[in-house]
């Protein structure tokens, strides 16, 4: 159970932050260059190593790196190959990799990217020569492949890359997740609980879900998808759902 964005806001750090405490969930990706990145390290250092921390790759939403770009822009430049600067692009990457090194004192358990920018060409096949090179199999990969049907959203996420990273991923011998869910609207208003035992009862032993918990504004009558995860995963029906499916958690990390 993987809580991302950590480091982008403060109500989120300091959601992953009483999850993570409380055993509710057992990983989460940092973006190193978040605002609160360096705020909230050490408090989850010190969740370490019981509580996986990954480097949330962050190409689009990234005021630190000055190539970031929305991820449109991304689509369209890896898959018309060529019209990246591959050079500047691994520079980033391992410049992203050292800080998450400075900030936990360690190498991550886990890569992954905001908004899956780490699944898209180009950007695999360097993430993927780099992890090797510096990590051998210790560090994971996180694969968008599901083996059930989860929604239109879900599926064009994995058709962006999914498979291709998978492969690039088992030659390289690391370790990724058997199966990937998590996906859906944040911007809708359903019931987190439902699609959260749907993910439960049909997810593959060894599958990763994403999640994205933020602490409830006081001042927000009607709280966001994010604040509904939070209160859904520190309330008492997360571990009594999790023992009716029957499913452990299982930490995120590499093979070494």
């Amino acid at each position: 159970m993987c809580a991302d964005d950590f480091g982008l806001g403060n109500s989120a750090c300091l959601s992953i932050l009483q999850l993570a405490d409380a055993g509710a969930i057992t990983a989460t990706s940092c973006a190193v260059d978040g605002d609160f990145a360096t705020v909230h390290a050490a408090e989850l250092r010190r969740l370490r190593p019981r509580m996986c921390v990954g480097l949330h790759l962050n190409l689009t939403e990234n005021p630190q790196y000055a190539g970031s770009r929305a991820l449109p822009h991304w689509l369209l430049a890896t898959y018309a190959r060529g019209a990246l600067d591959r050079p500047s692009l691994l520079q980033e990457i391992r410049r992203q990799l050292q800080r998450f090194e400075e900030l936990f004192g360690a190498a991550p358990d886990h890569v992954d990217g905001h908004e899956h920018v780490h699944q898209l060409p180009v950007i695999r096949e360097l993430l993927v020569a780099e992890m090797q090179q510096r990590y051998g199999a210790r560090v994971a990969l996180r694969s968008t492949l599901t083996h059930s049907a989860r929604g239109a959203k879900a599926g064009l996420i994995q058709l962006l890359g999914a498979a291709q990273l998978a492969r690039l991923a088992s030659r390289a011998g690391l370790h990724c997740n058997s199966d990937f869910a998590g996906v859906y609207n944040l911007s809708g208003d359903s019931p987190y609980a439902p699609r959260m035992e749907t993910w439960l009862r049909s997810i593959e032993d060894g599958g990763l879900i994403m999640c994205h918990p933020e602490l409830p504004s006081v001042n927000v009558a009607r709280p966001g998808a994010r604040a509904r995860e939070h209160r859904f995963l520190s309330s008492p029906a997360w571990p009594q759902l999790l023992q009716r499916c029957a499913v452990s958690l299982a930490p995120f990390r590499g093979a070494g």
